[in-house]
């Protein structure tokens, strides 16, 4: 579907209220070529006043009346995880292109109906793997694609946070129930399997554990502590197709945040990513030095709200304003999304069955 020049600028409807409403719609808003429409949210009167905050003109608690508006070209869902598939469908079968939240779904057989759908109807579809847009982890991608690993032969990367505790106040209950797919191998992990996938290539091999070691948490909207019964740590062992290994480790219920470290060792060199930082060493060298990635001037940092997605976020709607009009399929998109809820669920199959989990692509 391509847009005409009298039909832009793109105009978004947002399909949640919560981080939907914390980070999409202002970026959104923020954003020359997009204007965000309609807002829908399980709550009406929620709906309401993040319409009337951000000037929207629509506001429903039924995403199944903003889906159908005519204005509306792009529907940005950010719902909980056992709504993606509905909601996306419902999109798709009214002809809408669809920015659609991590996990892509609650499984990969909904995965792949959803993308199946998009391409049947040649609809863009498009996931917000936001955190690709960040200077370091690009550098990093180029890096590796120029050979400055050689044979890749191991990669560690360990996540350790407080960010369920200390972050409780904010979330809704979804996030800590497995019926509603939360967890935190689907928030975090989703993430960074997305760009283990894109960095390295497939993976070929999983076993996982899987833990739930905090059973109660306060939570947003609840005046006693809610009972939890997702993943709050997790550890992976995959196998990548070109033989090299992986482990993956993470928690959200650590006392202590660390920066994301990941370390990828291969024949020619070694790359570390720490942070925004990343060091490396080629064969012959004995220490590690820090390598420049370069600013990157396309986002102002003037006003920008305090949360780690609204940059990484910005510079994606940025290519999506320019995408979108083009009628141009980019990335990340289902397909993207599709591999990695594979991943997830070998994960989760291997820590349920205390088996290694063969993924075949």
């Amino acid at each position: 579907m391509r847009l005409s020049t009298e039909e832009t600028p793109v105009r978004v409807g947002v399909v949640g209220t919560g981080f939907g409403a914390r980070t999409h719609i202002p970026v959104f808003q923020a954003t020359p070529g997009i204007c965000v429409s309609a807002v829908a949210g399980a709550n009406k009167e929620r709906a309401e006043k993040v319409a009337q905050k951000y000037n929207i003109s629509h506001a429903f608690n039924d995403y199944r009346q903003l889906v159908e508006l005519p204005e509306i070209n792009l529907i940005s869902v950010v719902t909980p995880p056992n709504l993606h598939y509905p909601v996306v469908m419902a999109a798709l079968e009214a002809g809408k292109h669809v920015l659609c939240e991590k996990p892509m779904a609650m499984d990969a057989n909904e995965s792949r109906v959803m993308l199946d759908k998009a391409r049947e109807k040649g609809i863009i579809h498009l996931m917000n793997f936001e955190f690709r847009t960040v200077p370091v982890r690009k550098k990093m991608k180029l890096l590796i694609d120029e050979g400055y690993l050689g044979q890749l032969y191991l990669v560690h990367v360990s996540i350790f946070t407080n960010f369920w505790r200390d972050y409780s106040h904010i979330m809704r209950r979804w996030w800590f129930r497995s019926e509603s797919g939360g967890g935190w191998l689907g928030a975090l992990g989703f993430h960074f399997i997305d760009a283990l996938l894109c960095w390295f290539g497939e993976m070929v091999e999983v076993s996982a554990q899987l833990d739930t070691l905090v059973t109660s948490l306060k939570v947003k909207d609840f005046e006693v502590p809610q009972n939890v019964d997702a993943d709050d740590t997790f550890s992976l062992l995959v196998r990548f197709k070109n033989g090299a290994s992986g482990v993956f480790a993470s928690s959200a219920v650590a006392h202590t945040t660390e920066m994301p470290r990941v370390v990828a060792y291969g024949s020619e060199g070694t790359l570390v990513l720490e942070g925004d930082c990343l060091y490396g060493s080629r064969r012959g060298e004995t220490e590690m030095k820090e390598i420049t990635v370069g600013d990157d001037e396309s986002v102002q940092t003037e006003n920008i709200i305090l949360d780690p997605h609204y940059v990484p976020f910005t510079r994606w709607v940025q290519h999506i304003a320019e995408a979108i009009p083009c009628g141009q399929q980019v990335s990340p998109s289902f397909e993207d999304g599709l591999r990695c809820q594979v991943v997830m669920d070998a994960a989760r199959l291997s820590s349920t069955e205390g088996k290694r989990v063969i993924i075949i692509n």
